[in-house]
């Protein structure tokens, strides 16, 4: 009997084992104005990483520099956080509208459904990025906007800024903007959690997850505040999370696949069929991939695919033209590559990187932001 019982629920864990599971974590709001900053990010990513998984922190730029930031406790964490390869993304300047003082919005005003001009947020951003820069040496290259509330002059100024992910509502996996991928998130369990909820909200995300997850190819679980909800502070949050990767682990058998923000969904946009972990095979076409991370200091990594070997060429050009590097040139096999461009010696702007290969080329641009 205790034999047939173990059967019995390892065929009900496996029974969802057939398709894989690109599943993503992201905590918004990283910010703490009026409580303490105890327990910190790192015993909830501690808990993540301990299942395999990795944790999107989209992060209001604004709190590094307010007065409970003073000993620098936060900006440790973020800079752990960067070193044990998990993302910081950019929610914003402060999250607070310049229009009508909500805290729920900043980019667009939703209470007087007023976009601020593109100066303005162009401005916020760039002031965003100088922060982040001086206090991680870090730039972002994903975009949560402040209340998921954005519109196009915001898409178009995170392009001019080099951003080329965005995680908003709307239509998933596909572009919200020339050049700017969406990759929406699914649903929060944990906004206000008490321990009478602890049960009902651990089956009610499992239920999401394979429902949702099934549909889209992915799963992005949603969390907040991580300073400020009682459920971080009290612990009841991290062994949740705990326990609800547990779950997942079993239940997916070995193909549930953790990704970053900026990984999924960079992953979805350029070569979907690689993203659940299955063998690669010769590529159908040619593809010349975007540099990561871009805009880039001092070095990017450049993958290319091509369905055949050949002689190729890997140069990159600045704006004039002119050839500044020469990363490959001679014969490579089919299948992808992956090749490392080292930018010390060059000035800062706009590049071009040029791949031909048995006489098909493709280019794409990158920028060197020293």
């Amino acid at each position: 009997m205790r034999k047939l019982f173990f059967l019995l629920v390892f065929s009900f864990f496996t029974a969802f084992a057939g398709d894989s599971l690109v599943f993503v974590i992201r905590v918004e709001d990283i910010q703490s104005r009026n409580v303490s900053y105890a327990p910190g990010l790192l015993p909830f990513q501690r808990t993540v990483e301990f299942r395999g998984g990795k944790v999107t922190w989209a992060v209001i730029p604004h709190r590094l520099i307010e007065n409970l930031n003073t000993s620098g406790f936060v900006t440790g964490q973020l800079l752990t956080t960067m070193a044990d390869g998990h993302e910081i993304s950019l929610h914003g300047y402060n999250h607070t509208c310049l229009r009508c003082g909500s805290t729920g919005h900043e980019y667009y005003c939703a209470t007087q459904g007023y976009n601020h001009p593109y100066a303005v947020q162009s401005a916020m951003t760039d002031t965003s990025l100088k922060i982040l820069n001086d206090s991680l040496g870090f730039r972002p290259v994903s975009f949560v906007p402040p209340g998921h509330h954005a519109d196009t002059i915001s898409w178009r100024m995170l392009v001019d800024q080099g951003f080329d992910i965005v995680s908003t509502t709307g239509t998933t996996k596909q572009f919200k903007y020339p050049g700017l991928y969406n990759l929406a998130s699914h649903q929060e369990f944990t906004w206000s959690m008490q321990p009478a909820d602890y049960r009902t909200q651990m089956t009610n995300a499992l239920k999401d997850i394979r429902t949702k997850g099934a549909v889209d190819g992915y799963y992005m679980l949603l969390l907040h505040d991580p300073f400020t909800r009682p459920g971080y502070q009290n612990g009841l949050v991290v062994t949740w999370i705990g326990e609800l990767l547990d779950s997942l682990n079993i239940e997916y058998a070995g193909k549930i696949r953790y990704r970053t923000l900026t990984e999924a969904a960079r992953a979805f946009r350029d070569a979907p069929s690689h993203l659940a972990g299955e063998p690669e095979s010769v590529p159908d076409g040619f593809i010349l991939k975007q540099n990561f991370p871009n805009p880039f200091n001092p070095s990017t990594v450049i993958e290319f695919s091509t369905p055949s070997g050949g002689n190729a060429s890997l140069k990159v050009y600045d704006v004039l033209g002119r050839a500044v590097a020469t990363l490959l040139d001679g014969l490579v096999d089919a299948g992808s590559h992956s090749l490392r461009f080292d930018a010390n010696g060059l000035g800062s702007g706009i590049y071009f990187y040029r791949l031909t290969i048995n006489g098909s080329t493709l280019s794409r641009k990158m920028q060197l932001s020293k």
